[in-house]
């Protein structure tokens, strides 16, 4: 036998030897988050209770301001067009629609928005800035409230199977990390499953956010079939009582054929073992798209059926207007927005605070 063949050999058996070890670190690591988990749970603290009512956790100010700075380009063009009093004339409404259209609003839905407001003050011949505003932010606010529906887990699902998809540089791997994180606050037990296997790094990123939260990650390494780490990543979740499983997946080009073949066949494995699941679809998008965000999730949702939208990016230069023509056309919640790059960055979706930061008009009406 060749040294060669013994090398070959002796690395072989290597791996073998090493991998009841590495799988009991594993579950190791998956024993010691549990206890942190339920230390967790014990030095949670008691929510103050006034005239009945438990207080917010976060100042809905904060959340304003938030919300204000990730829009503030788009709130910045409104500047101009809102004067103490003025006709609802040609040239306001022209205004508004060029802005709406720049903001990436959308063509159809930004007609249906000039409509409505002529309707609504047709008969009036001044308007103050108060009236124009609050009527204008009540017509954008009615367009998204219905898509206003935070991600409720269920955890006698045993466990919660979300699937995360989306292209290339939307932000997936880095929107699961805080979307662990949201959830570990909930005092939910949490894994993860590093189902993107193409990318290079990708496996190492998401075990970084692992690490970061504390939450136990399942991978098979770069070029495994996505497939059967999820899979894999199921059986251990239920084996362990995981509430909540997050399943990375490779960005793919949504007019790539093969590719959104390849994303039918990880749904489809999912299903084997739970005809339920995945209980949420989540497309992740860049504010930044702009109507190319319409394609894109018009492909994924042929091939996956989504369910909720994470918009992602928000930071301060995206324009932030392709969520309305989103929720008209496909109706899905959005149950998550990006507003920065700190891991607390990622807010449930709020129609109200991004209107009014869309149309930086908090700080008009006061």
């Amino acid at each position: 036998m060749s040294e060669l063949d013994k090398k070959n050999i002796s690395s072989k058996e290597k791996n073998i030897a090493e991998e009841p070890a590495k799988k009991k670190a594993f579950f190791q690591f998956l024993s010691r988050s549990k206890k942190d988990l339920q230390s967790n749970k014990n030095q949670a603290k008691v929510e103050i209770i006034k005239n009945g009512e438990k207080l917010p956790s976060k100042p809905k100010s904060s959340m304003r301001e938030r919300f204000t700075r990730a829009l503030s380009k788009t709130g910045r063009s409104f500047n101009d067009l809102f004067l103490a009093e003025q006709e609802i004339n040609d040239e306001l409404l022209e205004g508004l629609e060029e802005r709406l259209l720049l903001a990436d609003v959308g063509i159809e839905t930004t007609e249906e928005i000039i409509n409505e407001l002529s309707n609504q003050l047709k008969n009036i011949k001044l308007v103050d800035r108060e009236m124009l505003v609050t009527t204008l932010e009540n017509i954008l606010i009615k367009k998204l409230v219905s898509s206003q529906k935070p991600l409720e887990i269920y955890t006698d699902k045993n466990p919660f199977v979300i699937l995360v998809v989306g292209v290339n540089g939307v932000g997936k791997t880095t929107t699961i990390g805080k979307i662990a994180k949201h959830y570990s606050l909930k005092n939910n037990s949490i894994m993860l499953a590093a189902g993107d296997t193409f990318r290079a790094a990708a496996v190492e990123q998401l075990q970084s956010w692992g690490k970061i939260n504390n939450i136990p990650v399942v991978s098979q390494g770069e070029g495994s079939d996505s497939a059967s780490v999820i899979f894999d990543a199921i059986e251990s979740a239920r084996s362990n009582n995981i509430d909540l499983l997050i399943a990375d997946t490779a960005g793919r080009l949504h007019t790539k054929n093969h590719l959104m073949e390849e994303l039918k066949k990880v749904k489809r494995v999912i299903g084997k073992l739970d005809n339920s699941a995945p209980h949420e679809v989540l497309l992740v998008i860049d504010a930044g798209t702009g109507q190319n965000a319409i394609n894109q999730m018009q492909e994924f949702n042929n091939a996956v059926s989504v369910t909720g939208l994470v918009l992602t990016k928000l930071d301060g230069t995206a324009k932030g207007g392709i969520i309305f023509s989103l929720v008209q056309r496909f109706g899905v919640p959005i149950r998550f927005v990006g507003l920065g790059e700190n891991v607390n960055d990622l807010q449930p979706f709020d129609a109200e605070c991004y209107v009014q930061a869309l149309l930086n008009s908090r700080k008009r009406k006061h």
